[in-house]
């Protein structure tokens, strides 16, 4: 009987210290875990704060290249508005020389009446 009962506390005495080994892991485990997270959390702010600077960042250098392509559109668009004014006067005129070529035309004595233009004269 003696000895079951020194094999008895044996094993719990084995048991206990297997019991507290794997308590003991549980618990590196557990801080690992946490720590882990406290980590993660941390780089996750870190992140989250560069990401808003740089944003900023870029939305001020794209307010800035937009005025700025504001303002040169303004100054193309008065050049471009000033060549178009050149280019109707030019046109115009070149009509106008045009019609005066083809009013000599029609008041020639050579015009011959199945034309269209001395027809409208003659009218």
């Amino acid at each position: 009987m003696m000895k079951y009962i020194k094999v008895i506390v044996c094993s719990f005495i084995l048991i206990s210290t297997l019991a507290q080994s794997q308590e003991s892991a549980l618990d590196k485990v557990k801080g690992g875990a946490q720590n882990l997270w406290e980590k993660t959390k941390t780089a996750t702010v870190e992140i989250a704060d560069t990401t808003a600077e740089k944003a900023s960042e870029l939305g001020d250098k794209a307010s800035k290249l937009g005025r700025k392509a504001s303002s040169t559109t303004k100054e193309t668009s008065g050049i471009v508005w000033d060549k178009m004014k050149e280019a109707g006067a030019a046109t115009a005129d070149s009509a106008r020389k045009g019609a005066s070529k083809i009013r000599e035309f029609v008041d020639q004595d050579e015009c011959q009446g199945s034309h269209a233009l001395c027809d409208k004269r003659k009218e």
